[in-house]
């Protein structure tokens, strides 16, 4: 079972992402903060990173860019409800960094958990 480490400030949004992937047959870790984050990546070794773009204390791609530190091979899929996802800022961070595609919320089950699908596969497009 693959493990799946969502990361959002709101703790709405980290339920409904954990039921909806839990359905999908993955295991979910989540973290409320960048900081956490990293501990979780250390401690759970996820297949996934689904992340938040905008949190208080670090934006997800200067999360995306720590966590790649770490370890190289983890897929990261960018979420926001607040820019749209296929700005420049995000869109130039696909393929570097990790980060392998992005979601706008709200999204779907299926979208979800085809993003995550993809991400594990290495080509995600959503």
């Amino acid at each position: 079972m693959q493990t799946i480490l969502v990361v959002d400030d709101e703790s709405e949004i980290r339920e409904v992402v954990t039921l909806m992937l839990n359905k999908a047959g993955y295991k979910v870790v989540c973290a409320a903060s960048a900081g956490e984050a990293v501990r979780m990546v250390a401690a759970h070794d996820p297949a996934v990173v689904l992340m938040d773009v905008f949190m208080p204390d670090k934006n997800g791609l200067e999360l995306a860019m720590e966590l790649h530190q770490h370890k190289k091979s983890l897929a990261i899929v960018l979420m926001s409800g607040r820019v749209p996802v296929e700005t420049d800022s995000i869109r130039n961070f696909s393929g570097h960094f990790g980060v392998v595609c992005s979601l706008a919320k709200p999204f779907t089950p299926q979208e979800l958990v085809a993003a995550v699908a993809r991400a594990i596969g290495g080509a995600c497009q959503a």
